[in-house]
Order: C-alpha cells, then sequence, then structure tokens
C-alpha cells in the first residue's frame, strides 16, 4: 500500500519539477544502523530500512518519515532529510519518551 501512495506523491511531485529522494544503498544502510546502535542504543526494524531503501525520507502534506542523518551520506538528497538519530535526540530530552522510536 505504501508503495502505491509514494507512486501518486512522486507523480505530483514531478508536476512541479521536483523529485523524491532516492532510497539509500547498502553501504549507507549499514553505516546508518551502527550510528543508531551507537547513538540510540536501539536496533532499527526491517520494515522500516526497507522503505530507506526505496525513500530515504519524506515530508509531504504534514507527514514526516525521518530518513538517514545527512552527514551519513555519501551523496546530497534531493530534498531535506529529517534525520532519524538528530530527531530522535529531540524528543528524548523527555525522559518517558525514550521508550519509542519516533
Amino acid at each position: 500500500m505504501w508503495k502505491e501512495r509514494l507512486e501518486e506523491i512522486t507523480q505530483e511531485e514531478k508536476k512541479y519539477g521536483q523529485d523524491i529522494n532516492y532510497g539509500i544503498s547498502e553501504e549507507e544502510a549499514g553505516i546508518f544502523i551502527k550510528a543508531v546502535k551507537e547513538e540510540l542504543g536501539i536496533a532499527l526494524p526491517e520494515e522500516y530500512l526497507k522503505i530507506l531503501r526505496t525513500i530515504n525520507g519524506i515530508e509531504y502534506n504534514g507527514f514526516i518519515l525521518y530518513g538517514v542523518d545527512e552527514p551519513l551520506l555519501k551523496e546530497t538528497p534531493n530534498q531535506h532529510v529529517n534525520g532519524l538519530i538528530d530527531c530522535n535526540k529531540v524528543w528524548y530530552e523527555n525522559e518517558w519518551q525514550k521508550q519509542y522510536l519516533f
């Protein structure tokens, strides 16, 4: 289902001359997995990584999917990426929220 919706968003963005972010490489995934484990102390769900291999984060119509933090990427993405590590560090300023991955 998410792939169909993503295709709709891709087509809409193209109408305005915009390209969505490309997916991450296996090398970037490995770097990201390691960084998340070191910084946040958690293991990432495989389903989330599967999505990142298709699109590295998106902000669309109020929806935000956090992606790989830009310093961990080899190439600059097409659109700004709200990085999962940095954003979760902000969320984790409230101690009780550390039980979640945002």
